[in-house]
């Protein structure tokens, strides 16, 4: 028995010798869970209180859109209401009619900016909210890049007449006509940039240039875009925050300096969706310069333009550019060359002048405001020595001194110079010097009107053209109505009836679609309205058919073709005359 017991009581020390060791090794494990659990909790402490800083800092960022909203809104809404209200009071004194013009027009655009301040500010900041969402997303559509770009050019002209700075824009040739992107997110790119160079650029230029950088195989165009100018340039110690949201403290109805937050946040955030980036190259008191690229597609099917047709007439003959800006004078030389015809180029007057005298020349485009002797005195001089040179006078918009002189100019262009526009004019003017065209004009059929009697009126913006299409249709005894843009149609519409409107698609202030769609909805009788444009890429009809007109002609018009649309068109109204109400 004692044995028995001895043998237990190993057993139970054995027994408690594990039951011990387990105790341990548990207690060290629940240490080790214990450790692991505080040092989760901690982790989870920290993620809290990082949360909660963004959280703050979201507030921060709101607060600080809060008052950008309202630092903007107050310091434009507190001068327009001081304007409107002076202005009003100045409107109620004796003015002459012109002054009375004047003020009116004052009050009136003072009023519109009020309107519109709400609407343009909520615009950014929505775009601004989209973009933060990362949500967007990108429209792969069909679009001319050219137009793009000449929108913003238009968009920018008045403020660069204004300012005395030249705006200027160049695409390459490599540049495909038509691609697939993004148009929207690439033009408020454009527009931000643009804006950003003249807020800096007090003399000088800016320059919008387009390229492509790379092609792949399959189509895919890496296509760079530079904005450059030639103003201040920004402060070395704000380029590493220059694509950063700025803080709240930045805007303060205080401060006397201008903040520009969002415009380039905006621009680095539209490239990246389009598959870009944007750089800058800055020069501090000589400009800086913005470049970026955006990945698109260019549609395998490219139509010939309107340049590529109408100049091949023309190739070869020589014009004489006259221009003291540099980079305007290369950007002419190339337009002039990619024409297929050959350009010379003099800095000034008095150079130009030399050249004539040693060789012949067979067009002149010059610019107007030039040192010692502008282009209105130089076109003074060839129509003396040159009359049968025709010249084609680069206006600045602010400037109307041409109008005593217009005799003098075969054709006149606004600048910013838009390729279709400057192509139109010199094709214009070779046309109205090519005497075996002039000739044509007697064999004209003078009954012509009586036989299809229309009231017509043209939409066209180009003076020469105008001219153009008012001595053609006198010759076949139509007396017609001229209207240089889209608004102006819609005024004489509304206050008399056309049979037709010849309509122009390019044109200020509004284009010739536009006008349609709202002749199309407004008007109870409805006029035949025939698109004669210089848009004669693949889809131009369509668009032209789509908005509401009837018919199509691409020019240059071909007397021929003029005149039997003419023709079809006034019987299918004598038809509808005809019928029974």
């Amino acid at each position: 028995m004692i044995f028995y017991g001895v043998i237990g009581v190993i057993l139970l020390f054995i027994i408690y010798k594990y039951a011990v060791a387990a105790f341990n090794e548990i207690k060290l494990k629940n240490n080790e869970l214990v450790q692991q659990v505080n040092a989760l909790n901690e982790q989870l402490d920290f993620v809290s209180e990082k949360e909660l800083k963004t959280r703050r800092d979201a507030d921060i960022a709101i607060l600080g859109k809060e008052k950008l909203m309202s630092s903007l809104s107050h310091e434009i809404r507190t001068p327009m209401n001081g304007i409107v209200g002076m202005s009003t009071l100045l409107a109620s004194t004796e003015l002459d009619n012109e002054q009375r013009e004047y003020i009116d027009a004052v009050i009136d655009c003072s009023k519109t900016m009020l309107n519109n301040v709400n609407e343009i500010l909520i615009n950014d900041m929505l775009s601004f909210s989209k973009l933060e969402s990362e949500n967007s997303g990108l429209e792969n559509k069909n679009f001319r890049i050219r137009i793009c770009v000449e929108e913003v050019i238009d968009m920018f002209a008045g403020r660069a007449s204004e300012a005395g700075v030249e705006l200027l824009y160049e695409i390459d040739s490599s540049v495909p006509l038509e691609i697939k992107g993004d148009y929207k997110k690439l033009q408020q790119v454009l527009i931000n940039l643009v804006e950003n160079a003249f807020n800096f650029t007090l003399q000088g230029e800016v320059f919008i240039g387009v390229k492509v950088t790379d092609q792949s195989n399959d189509g895919q165009l890496n296509i760079g875009f530079t904005v450059s100018d030639t103003g201040t340039g920004i402060e070395e110690n704000k380029l590493k925050n220059l694509f950063q949201v700025p803080l709240p403290e930045n805007y303060s109805t205080k401060s006397k300096q201008v903040q520009k937050g969002f415009g380039l946040v905006i621009c680095k955030r539209l490239i990246k969706e389009m598959n870009g980036k944007i750089e800058i190259r800055n020069n501090p008191g000589n400009g800086c310069q913005f470049t970026f690229s955006i990945l698109a597609s260019a549609l395998k099917q490219q139509a010939t333009t309107f340049v590529n047709n109408a100049m091949q007439a023309f190739e070869g003959k020589q014009v004489l550019i006259v221009d003291n800006n540099e980079t305007s004078l290369s950007i002419l030389t190339r337009q002039i060359e990619k024409f297929k015809l050959s350009p010379v180029t003099a800095s000034s007057g008095s150079q130009a002048l030399e050249m004539m005298s040693q060789f012949s020349v067979d067009l002149v485009i010059t610019d107007l405001l030039m040192p010692e002797m502008n282009g209105i005195e130089l076109c003074k001089i060839i129509a003396a020595k040159y009359v049968k040179v025709p010249t084609v006078l680069l206006n600045d918009l602010k400037d109307d001194r041409y109008k005593q002189f217009s005799q003098l100019f075969t054709s006149i262009i606004n600048k910013p110079v838009r390729e279709k526009v400057l192509a139109d004019a010199i094709v214009t003017c070779f046309k109205h010097g090519d005497n075996s065209t002039l000739s044509d004009v007697p064999r004209i059929d003078t009954d012509f009107s009586k036989k299809y009697p229309l009231h017509i009126l043209v939409a066209e913006d180009n003076p020469v053209n105008q001219k153009w299409i008012k001595k053609i249709l006198s010759k076949t005894g139509y007396e017609i109505d001229i209207a240089e843009n889209g608004k102006v149609v819609m005024e004489k519409v509304s206050n008399e009836q056309y049979d037709m409107i010849l309509m122009d698609v390019q044109m200020p202030e509004m284009d010739g679609l536009e006008a349609t769609r709202m002749i199309r909805l407004c008007l109870d009788r409805q006029p035949v309205i025939i698109a004669m444009t210089a848009n004669a890429m693949q889809g131009d009809r369509d668009e032209c058919i789509q908005s509401g007109m009837n018919d199509y002609i691409s020019k240059p018009v071909e007397l021929n073709i003029l005149l039997a649309m003419l023709e079809k068109w006034a019987l299918i109204i004598k038809e509808k005359k005809q019928v029974p109400a």
